[in-house]
């Protein structure tokens, strides 16, 4: 037996060997597919469906959260409970012009999905360079990678320095994205183990040292001796636009920031009672807090924020990158 040869497997969290160990001899039936095959689902599949079901966090259509971060209106979801690692994932390249790697046209393969040990909706990206003897077979496990990397179809994996958000989903699952535009299912495909699972491409961001995800602050605001400033705790149209997906809470940066997490920690923040937010403005994007430095800078900011409390509510927050999609 032997493990794939990964130049940073201690990186990705891993003991040695990425999935099951497979027999150094090349060729066993089953691992490395023919270009063109078949690949079932496991959302066909009654047990493992359920399972995802049970374990993604989210159900039924994810509403489209409207909030603040750094001055500006945002939109963002909530995909629910999140760990601060990410779970190895290996995406199929080819060399470019110079040292430059492109992507193929073949789904990243993933070893866990939600209610596996070690699942995490965050990924470590590894590339897998193919080589002049690929001709377009399907790897649809972590143990098809160790075997295509025996018979020379790929190179050895290397880990990048990002990490990808991309939380996989049960069929139940859709999106709100906005607009007049219908939820959006799941468009992503992982191969898992010999079979393909849905998700959710909410794109990359940077990644810690030894795997781990960075946490950035989720505000959600109050007036002192009032309630939370959010229709979505709520349940009220406080802005009577007729939904009940507006906030003004605030986080701490945008996708662009090269700090950026979609890892959020939730701190309750008490303002002054004469805060003027989104109720009392009628708009959506009015507040008077709007930015992560309105509260915090760094120091809690003198006449505004009355209280605060840092939570152990570590979640995915996405923010929209695109109006009408991802």
């Amino acid at each position: 037996m032997t493990c794939l040869p990964l130049a940073a497997a201690a990186a990705v969290a891993l003991a040695g060997c990425l999935g099951p160990q497979v027999s150094d001899e090349p060729g066993l039936p089953g691992l490395v597919l023919p270009p063109g095959s078949e690949v079932p689902s496991a959302h066909d599949d009654r047990t493992l469906e359920r399972q995802i079901e049970q374990n993604d966090g989210v159900g039924g259509e994810v509403p489209l959260i409207h909030g603040f971060a750094d001055g500006r209106a945002i939109a963002y979801w909530d995909v629910g409970s999140a760990v601060d690692f990410a779970a190895p994932i290996f995406r199929l390249v080819r060399g470019g012009a110079g040292d430059a790697l492109e992507p193929i046209d073949h789904p990243t393969i993933v070893d866990v999905i939600p209610g596996d040990p070690g699942y995490s909706p965050f990924w470590a990206v590894l590339t897998v360079k193919v080589t002049e003897l690929y001709a377009g077979e399907l790897l649809t496990s972590f143990a098809a990678v160790q075997e295509a990397t025996q018979r020379g179809l790929v190179e050895a994996p290397r880990i990048e320095r990002r990490a990808v958000n991309c939380p996989a989903v049960g069929r139940d699952v859709t999106l709100e994205v906005g607009g007049d535009a219908e939820p959006l299912a799941a468009p992503g495909r992982f191969f898992y183990k010999g079979m393909s699972v849905d998700y959710y491409d909410f794109g990359g961001f940077a990644l810690e040292p030894n795997t781990n995800i960075s946490t950035r602050p989720h505000y959600v605001l109050r007036r002192e001796g009032g309630e939370p400033l959010s229709e979505v705790v709520r349940g009220v149209d406080m802005t009577g636009d007729g939904d009940a997906n507006d906030t003004n809470d605030v986080f701490a940066g945008l996708p662009d920031d090269d700090d950026f997490s979609p890892l959020c920690q939730t701190v309750a923040v008490a303002v002054a009672a004469a805060t003027r937010s989104i109720d009392d403005t009628g708009d959506e994007t009015m507040a008077e807090i709007r930015a992560a430095t309105d509260l915090f800078d760094p120091d809690a900011v003198e006449g505004r924020v009355i209280a605060f409390s840092a939570t152990d509510d570590l979640r995915n927050c996405p923010q929209q990158r695109e109006a009408g999609g991802l």
